[in-house]
């Protein structure tokens, strides 16, 4: 008897609820286009976080090439070992330059980074505030640390005011996504920043979606309105606009060197392979001397949900590039992103439980280097697609 029969059933629930996910291996990728191992044609690719297009840039290509005749792939050990390269230290100055921090610390993901500092600094007697929306990593690592934890809305701060506000709490910390990646919406960072101060509050932002698209440098929203010093740490995914890998935690020395000490996510794993490191100090440099780049991806975002809008289709209450198409029901949603895989364009579709039940959408992410003619191609073969 198989002993994992007991998976089977699981499985089937899920495929009966329209729920069930599976992988699709690409063959190639590039210039907004992509090829899928089983598919002869080409598609448009619709749900990519590398949204200035930078992972297939020549430069960052050749500066990998360049880190891995010197430094060869992997950094052989943890960084506590003998782990850390002139690559990992020079990232971590770049970034602290760039988000105005006295002090950076290079992770492995952004789920390890989240990890190590709700997990490390939170302890008994301390609250951790949550927006709803927040990404997984930011629940899961809550939900590791020794302290207590609640959510409030992004559009109703009240909550968030209430548990500040509780003498109870010997700290308190707030999380937020500066921009929240199944809705494209943003946080209030000016008004969590009055808030932090009045109730002093610890704030972390993580800005997964939000560093390089926007600020006059790419440093993010914090960037963007001149908030990077007031914000207490903030986190920074490179594996989605800086087309790399790893994650920044910006913050000051002591907090990091805290998390060199104690934190079990950075501690106990390999360090990044240096030629990553190269990559995301060639990307860091487009990111900077190229605002171009942020300029066509908020013009593509515009133009996209004008037309959608245009079209009857929900796109939720975001603002940025991240636009969902919001269908509601998962086997329905399902069938649009079918249709239109067969037409020349992938968008996945996002079933829960990533999305609240009966909010299942098409989460579309534009690029800077996508065309007119492919976003009006997308609209219009969506609304074929949602009619049908």
């Amino acid at each position: 008897m198989d002993k994992f029969d007991f998976l089977n059933k699981k499985l089937g629930d899920l495929r009966k609820k329209h729920l069930l996910r599976d992988l699709r291996s690409i063959d190639s990728a590039g210039d907004g286009l992509v090829r899928f191992s089983d598919c002869d044609s080409s598609k448009v690719l619709f749900c990519s976080n590398d949204y200035l297009n930078i992972s297939a840039d020549k430069r960052v290509k050749q500066a990998v090439s360049n880190a891995a005749a010197r430094y060869g792939y992997g950094s052989g050990s943890s960084r506590l070992i003998c782990g850390t390269q002139k690559l990992h230290t020079a990232v971590e100055r770049a970034f602290a330059a760039l988000l105005a921090h006295d002090s950076a610390l290079l992770f492995n993901s952004g789920w390890t980074a989240n990890q190590a500092v709700l997990s490390t600094l939170p302890e008994k007697n301390d609250i951790v505030l949550m927006d709803r929306c927040d990404h997984a990593s930011i629940i899961d690592a809550a939900r590791a640390s020794d302290a207590d934890f609640r959510t409030y809305r992004t559009d109703d701060l009240s909550r968030l005011e209430k548990y500040l506000s509780d003498e109870r709490f010997t700290r308190k910390y707030i999380v937020t996504e500066s921009v929240f990646s199944m809705d494209g919406n943003i946080a209030d960072l000016e008004r969590l920043v009055e808030l932090k101060n009045a109730y002093g509050a610890i704030l972390i932002v993580d800005e997964a979606h939000g560093i390089g698209c926007f600020g006059a440098n790419g440093g993010g929203l914090a960037e963007e309105l001149g908030l990077c010093r007031q914000i207490d740490i903030i986190v920074a995914p490179l594996g989605k606009a800086f087309g790399a890998s790893g994650a920044i935690v910006a913050a000051p020395k002591n907090v990091t060197d805290y998390l060199i000490n104690k934190a079990r996510p950075f501690i106990y794993t390999t360090a990044p392979p240096p030629v990553n490191c190269a990559a995301i100090l060639a990307a860091l440099d487009i990111v900077k001397t190229e605002p171009a780049r942020r300029k066509k991806l908020a013009d593509n975002a515009r133009h996209l949900r004008d037309e959608l809008t245009k079209a009857g289709l929900d796109t939720g209450p975001g603002s940025t590039h991240i636009v969902p198409v919001i269908i509601g029901d998962a086997e329905k949603t399902l069938k649009i992103s079918a249709a239109l895989f067969d037409i020349g364009y992938f968008a996945s579709a996002i079933r829960p439980p990533t999305v609240p039940g009966d909010s299942s959408r098409l989460r579309i992410s534009v690029r800077c280097d996508h065309t007119t003619e492919q976003i009006d191609g997308l609209v219009k073969a969506l609304k074929t697609a949602v009619s049908q």
